[in-house]
């Protein structure tokens, strides 16, 4: 073979090599966008092919440039040029299969690389679905205003899968008066140049037409060409529910507990029974709705009718009195100490017949419209003292909200009913005990004068008989200085029961008029000085006035005085009363060791009115009487200037 034809057959060859190889290489990968080491390998391919094709054109140039070989010239010569270029080509397309089996190698390697890498990334994502569409939020990602993803969860919240952006969700599921609010916090957020993370809070109208409550949490995060929105999306509308009825409950019980310290106060204020019955039933109906009401006070097993109201028909009366064994229900309120509710007193449940079947003398003709039924019973020191009955025209009225109402209130009924009877007791025996006082003062003053009167009358009979003249005049001046002063008392008693100046005009006036009815009478120079030009309250009026009378009967009658000073001041919450005079004075422990109850009823009264009572008294110097009691929640106008002095 020629030395040209076999250079020819060796570089064709290394190139078939080279094309080979790349052709291998290129059947091995699936994309050359996918694997960096594509493009090197082709440039070393186009290199190979390249240089051998430099070689075989730098072999050309060369034979064709070579002077032809002297004819003469030995084949000998010539082997060993033929026999090198064989070996260095041989040596070149060794080296190029070494380095295209190294390539092989790493080429090979990296796409198990590559594949291992999409194998965990594929298993990463299938993770991630898989999480994702089983969680209890919703979750939504946002590249660009684009939506990318949105699982299950987020599609069952908002009754569909949301669509687009974050601004669209807006759009298309808040609330109308929501959206201004929202697309403003929204612009807010994304106004920022840094990573934000911000929270959306709004109620929604599903694609199914129900209202719900969500909170999302949003995530935004920025690169230089890339803005990706996360968002994590719950349904928070039970719990939202949930506060919203506990903030109700909060404000109804707060406006029951107003309510009722309003009523509390009311029945508060006033201490005669017949007054505060009427008023409770007046003041219930605020808090526990009714048709028809009656309040039963408990003596010695008998059930008394002490107020009701009922519809369209006046209090009966006569007294109404139920034996407690024949009340029916009422016996179980009474003896349980328990609400009782019948939901409807036509009914077949036992309670709705032995209300039926009850004695009540009512029952027929005031409790006819009578449909539901709730007995209260009123307690007083764990002791049941009577029942609150209520009726109402619509069975069923009454629930358990009633009854907790009932035992918030039932308590102070019974205390404000049996303070009152307490009252009512103690004003009578008050007034037992007034009685009694006005009799000794009328036995100690009046019927003694006109006992004396009596006497005179008889001696001026004897002397008239025997003609003794200068004695009957004296007996007929005797009879009528004691008419006179039997007169005075009888004056003072009249004004001290029933002084109309005290109820009409208050304290003040009614002792300003008793001063000077004294100065009148005795010739006595009186005076009274006081910073008050308002009202006290009634009690506090009442008391003081019959402290004072009693004060000033004693010192007409055995004080001698000349001068009495009266002074009614107020200073600080309290009242301060003190009765003066110049008088020939008295032993205080003889006086209260005489049997006399003129001090002790002045000492009960200022106790009565949480205040106190000193007496100052010396012998031939005066008695100095002061008295000071609370004034408990008084009106009045203050003038220290002012005095009134006696005529």
């Amino acid at each position: 073979m020629s030395e040209p034809l076999v250079r020819k057959v060796l570089i064709f060859i290394a190139a078939l090599l080279a094309g080979i190889a790349a052709a291998g290489l290129m059947d091995r990968l699936e994309s050359s966008a996918a694997f960096p080491l594509l493009s090197e390998m082709a440039a070393i391919t186009a290199a190979l092919l390249a240089g051998a094709l430099g070689l075989f054109l730098e072999w050309r140039s060369f034979a064709q440039a070579a002077p032809p070989a002297p004819e003469n010239a030995s084949s000998s010569q010539q082997h060993p040029t033929i026999e090198q270029w064989q070996q260095e080509l041989e040596s070149l397309a060794q080296i190029q299969s070494s380095e295209l089996a190294r390539l092989n190698v790493e080429l090979a390697l990296e796409i198990a690389q590559h594949r291992q890498a999409e194998d965990q990334a594929r298993l990463s994502e299938e993770r991630f679905h898989n999480l994702a569409d089983h969680v209890q939020e919703g979750l939504t990602i946002i590249e660009n205003n684009r939506l990318v993803y949105v699982n299950q969860r987020a599609c069952e919240i908002f009754g569909g899968c949301p669509e687009g952006d974050l601004r669209r969700r807006i759009r298309d599921y808040a609330m109308p008066y929501e959206v201004e609010r929202l697309e403003a916090e929204l612009a807010s957020a994304e106004a920022s140049g840094d990573d934000v993370r911000f929270e959306l809070r709004y109620w929604i109208l599903r694609g199914d037409g129900g209202v719900r409550c969500i909170h999302e949490h949003c995530a935004i995060s920025r690169t230089q060409d890339l803005q990706r929105v996360f968002v994590v999306t719950s349904d928070i509308t039970d719990s939202v529910q949930a506060l919203q009825m506990l903030e109700q409950a909060v404000s109804d019980r707060t406006r029951e507990l107003s309510t009722v310290l309003e009523v509390s106060k009311k029945v508060a204020s006033t201490l005669e029974l017949e007054p505060l019955l009427n008023l409770i039933l007046d003041q219930v109906q605020t808090i526990i709705p009714y048709s028809g009401a009656a309040i039963f006070i408990l003596e010695e097993q008998l059930l008394c009718l002490a107020a009701c109201q009922l519809p369209g028909r006046l209090p009966p009366r006569h007294a109404i009195a139920l034996p407690l064994a024949e009340a029916g229900p009422f016996e179980a309120v009474i003896n349980n100490g328990q609400v009782m509710i019948i939901e409807d007193v036509h009914g077949v449940t036992p309670l709705a017949r032995a209300y039926r079947q009850s004695r009540l003398d009512l029952h027929t003709a005031c409790f006819a419209h009578a449909r539901s039924w709730i007995g209260i019973p009123l307690s007083y020191h764990q002791r049941v003292t009577g029942m609150l009955s209520l009726t109402h025209s619509q069975p069923g009225f009454y629930t358990e909200q009633h009854i907790r109402l009932a035992q918030t209130i039932t308590n102070q009924l019974a205390v404000a009913i049996e303070n009152a009877r307490l009252y009512e007791k103690a004003q009578n025996l008050a007034t037992l005990q007034e009685r009694h006082r006005i009799a000794r003062e009328l036995h100690d003053s009046a019927t003694q004068l006109l006992y004396g009167i009596n006497l005179y009358c008889s001696a001026a009979s004897r002397s008239l008989r025997s003609q003794n003249y200068t004695q009957v005049a004296q007996d007929l001046a005797e009879i009528k200085q004691n008419a006179l002063q039997a007169l005075q008392e009888m004056r003072l008693l009249i004004l001290e029961l029933d002084p109309p100046l005290l109820q009409k005009e208050g304290l003040v006036a009614a002792l300003q008029a008793s001063l000077e009815s004294i100065e009148n009478r005795t010739g006595l120079a009186a005076e009274l000085q006081t910073n008050i030009q308002g009202r006290c309250p009634r009690a506090i009026e009442t008391e003081l006035y019959r402290i004072a009378m009693e004060a000033l009967n004693n010192l007409v009658r055995y004080a001698h005085a000349r001068m009495v000073r009266v002074s009614l001041q107020s200073k600080g919450g309290w009242i301060f009363l003190e009765i003066s005079d110049n008088g020939v004075g008295f032993d205080l422990e003889k006086a209260r060791s005489s049997g006399g109850m003129g001090l002790h009823s002045m000492e009960q009264r200022a106790r009565q009115l949480g205040g106190r009572l000193e007496i100052c008294s010396q012998a031939g110097v005066g008695t100095l009487i002061h008295v000071e009691v609370p004034a408990q929640e008084m009106e009045m106008i203050y003038d220290t200037s002012h005095s009134r002095p006696g005529r």
